[in-house]
C-alpha cells in the first residue's frame, strides 16, 4: 500500500519522541516537539486559506524552519514547490510565475533571491499560534495526488515544471530506506540545498528514529567538524568533497562514524574516487536519478565502490525501478547493452507542468525517457555516456561527450573536464574539450593519453585550458555554457 511521505514523521513516535530530530546550531528540536510544531504550522497555512492541491513556494536556506515549513506544506495537503535562492531572482520569479504558487514562504536571506512573489510570508516573523488554529484534515494516501512542483536544473534549456506525485515520492522514500538502512543513531548531515536532492533525506531519516544536522552555508571547517564528530550520512555534491579533501590534515581514522559519504548531480573521476576514499575511509556512494524519476533510478554502495572497476557506475537500479535501454532502432530492450535509458514504475509517475504533449513525449510504451546514454553491463551496472541530447556526431561517428570527459578525468593531472561539438565545414561538428587541472600537463599529453584510452574518433581536436568550469546552482556543468567561454556569441 502507498502512503504519503509525511506519514514517515509520525512513524514510531512513542519511542522517539525525545529523541533529538534537528541540530541547528545551538537549537536541539526533538521529535516530539518537531510534530507539534509543523502541525502548528501546518494548521496556520489551512487558516491562511491553503488547501489540497494548492502550490506553496518555499525559499530558503537549511535550517530548522526550513524543515518545518517543509513539513508543514505537505501536512497540510499542498503542494510543495523548492526555489533554490541561488537560482536568483529573475529565476525564482519566472518559476513562481508558472507555478502559479498560492503563498512563497522565505527566510529573510533570501528576500531578494526569490524574485517577484504575489504571496510572500517571512519565515522569520512567520509564528503559527499553537491552539485554537484551523483543525488538519486527514492525511491523504491517494497515490495520484501531487506532492511537488519542481523545477528541473536547465542544463540543456529551459528548466521544466515537473509534478511528482506522491507514488513517486514515495517509491524514493522506500529506496533510501533500503540503501541505506537508516536507524536512530543515524545523523545527517544536511548541508547540500534542502530545495534540491538533500531534501529526500529528511522523511526517511525522521522515520528511523534518527536526526539532521542543518548547516546553511558548505564551509569547509565546519562540515569537516561535524563528519569527525556526530555524523553517519552525509549528501553532497563532489566539488564540496574536493573542498573538503583540500584540507590535508585528515583522514579515514578522523570519521568514526561515518558510514556514507554520498555524491550526485554530477559524476566524479575514477582517480578522485579513489582519493576520496582514501581520505574518507570505504564509505562513498553514489546515486543517479533525475527530477523526472528522483534519487534512485540507480546506485552504487560503499561496498561496490571499492572495486576501481566500478567507480565509473552509477551502480544497480532499485527494486520497483526497473530500466530499459531504447536502441538506435527504436527497439526497447532489457539486459546488456547501450541505449537512452528508460524507467518505470511508481518513481517515474510525474507529469510536466500544463504540457501534456510534452510529458507524452518524454514516453516510450510506458517507459520514461530519461535522455541519458547509459550501457548496462552483464552484470546489471549501469553506466551513463552522456545526454541523448548533446550526441556529436563527427565525421559521421556518434560521440557520447561523456566517454571522453571520462577519458579525460582519468588522467591524473585533471581535475574536470566538458566536452562538446562545434560546427565545423569538414566533420560536421568538430569534437573539442575544455579541462581544468589540478597538476601540470600538456595538452599533447592528455590527447595522447585520450587516444590510447578510447581511440581517435573520440579524442578532441583541441583542448582549452580553464582555470574551473561554469555551474548552476545545483552543481552541474552547464555545457552550453563552457562552450559560451570559448565561443562567444557574435554580439
Amino acid at each position: 500500500m502507498i502512503r504519503h511521505p509525511i506519514r514517515a514523521l509520525y512513524d514510531g513516535l512513542p519511542d522517539k519522541r525525545d529523541r533529538p530530530a534537528l541540530f541547528d546550531g545551538n537549537l536541539i528540536v526533538s521529535h516530539g516537539d518537531l510534530v507539534t510544531r509543523v502541525e502548528a504550522a501546518a494548521a496556520d497555512l489551512i487558516a491562511r486559506g491553503i488547501r489540497s492541491g494548492d502550490r506553496v513556494g518555499l525559499c530558503a536556506a537549511n535550517s530548522a524552519r526550513h524543515v518545518v515549513a517543509y513539513l508543514a506544506i505537505l501536512r497540510a495537503g499542498g503542494v510543495w514547490t523548492p526555489l533554490n535562492p541561488r537560482n536568483g531572482a529573475s529565476l525564482n520569479g519566472l518559476f513562481q510565475q508558472r507555478a502559479g504558487l498560492r503563498l512563497t514562504l522565505h527566510d529573510a536571506a533570501s528576500a531578494e533571491a526569490m524574485g517577484e512573489t504575489a504571496e510572500p510570508l517571512s519565515l522569520d516573523d512567520w509564528r503559527p499560534p499553537s491552539s485554537g488554529a484551523s483543525p488538519l484534515p486527514p492525511i491523504s494516501d491517494h497515490p495520484d495526488q501531487p506532492f511537488a512542483l519542481k523545477f528541473t536544473g536547465g542544463s540543456t534549456g529551459l528548466p521544466k515544471g515537473v509534478l511528482q506525485s506522491v507514488r513517486s515520492a514515495a517509491a524514493a522514500l522506500r529506496s533510501l530506506q533500503g540503501f541505506y538502512g537508516f536507524k536512530p543513531d543515524d545523523v545527517n548531515l544536511a548541508v547540500a540545498p534542502l530545495t534540491h536532492g538533500a531534501s529526500h533525506y529528511i522523511l526517511p531519516v525522521l522515520a528511523a528514529g534518527g536526526a539532521h544536522v542543518l548547516l546553511d552555508k558548505p564551509g569547509r571547517e565546519a562540515v569537516l567538524r561535524e563528519l569527525k564528530t556526530r555524523i553517519t550520512v552525509a549528501f553532497m555534491p563532489p566539488t564540496l568533497i574536493y573542498l573538503l579533501m583540500s584540507q590535508d590534515r585528515f583522514g579515514p581514522g578522523d570519521f568514526t562514524r561515518l558510514r556514507h559519504l554520498t555524491y550526485s548531480a554530477a559524476p566524479m573521476p575514477p582517480a578522485r574516487i579513489a582519493e576520496a576514499i582514501a581520505r574518507f575511509g570505504p564509505v562513498l556512494s553514489t546515486l543517479y536519478g533525475q527530477t523526472e524519476a528522483p534519487m534512485t533510478i540507480a546506485g552504487l554502495s560503499p561496498a561496490d565502490m571499492a572495486r576501481p572497476a566500478l567507480r565509473a557506475s552509477a551502480g544497480r537500479t532499485f527494486p520497483g525501478a526497473p530500466v530499459a535501454l531504447l536502441g538506435d532502432d527504436g527497439v526497447v530492450r532489457a539486459g546488456p547493452g547501450e541505449g537512452e535509458i528508460l524507467v518505470r514504475g511508481d518513481l517515474a509517475a510525474t507529469v510536466y507542468l500544463d504540457d501534456p504533449r510534452q510529458t507524452a513525449d518524454a514516453r516510450q510504451d510506458g517507459w520514461l525517457k530519461t535522455g541519458d546514454i547509459g550501457r548496462v553491463d552483464a552484470d546489471g551496472y549501469l553506466f551513463l555516456l552522456g545526454r541523448s541530447k548533446d550526441l556529436i556526431i563527427s565525421g559521421g561517428y556518434n560521440i557520447h561527450p561523456g566517454e571522453v570527459e571520462a577519458a579525460l578525468s582519468a588522467h591524473p593531472a585533471v581535475r574536470e573536464a566538458c566536452a562538446f561539438g562545434v560546427a565545423d565545414d569538414l566533420w560536421g561538428e568538430r569534437l573539442e574539450a575544455a579541462v581544468a587541472l589540478a597538476g601540470d600537463a600538456a595538452p599533447d599529453a592528455l590527447t595522447a593519453f585520450v587516444r590510447e584510452a578510447i581511440g581517435p574518433v573520440r579524442t578532441p581536436k583541441t583542448l582549452h585550458l580553464l582555470p574551473a568550469l561554469p555551474r548552476n546552482p545545483v552543481g552541474k556543468v552547464v555545457r552550453s555554457e563552457v562552450k559560451s567561454l570559448i565561443y562567444p556569441a557574435p554580439q
